[in-house]
């Protein structure tokens, strides 16, 4: 994944092209106006993962209760599914 920088101007005449080389490599690109950044495109699939990795952090309880899984899976406290729900997956 690499990051490039591409005025307004030029992104005009290549924006089609971007887009299909979005689709195939998650580059991004940051679009200038007048030197400025002033926008960023990325890929669809980037997009929506990281709207989904917002609504994760945003919610304080669940970030909470990862944190907490993470520290039980650090010190081997993990248990099967028929331990935690007393009966068979």
């Amino acid at each position: 994944m690499a990051t490039q920088v591409i005025p307004a101007s030029e992104l005009r005449k290549k924006l089609l092209n971007l887009i299909g080389q979005l689709e195939k490599v998650h580059d991004h690109y940051v679009i200038t106006k007048r030197g400025v950044p002033a926008a960023a495109l990325i890929s669809y699939d980037e997009f929506t993962s990281l709207i989904a990795t917002l609504d994760v952090l945003s919610d304080k309880a669940l970030v909470k209760d990862i944190r907490e899984g993470l520290k039980c899976a650090e010190d081997a406290a993990v248990y099967s599914f028929e331990e935690v729900f007393e009966e068979p997956l």
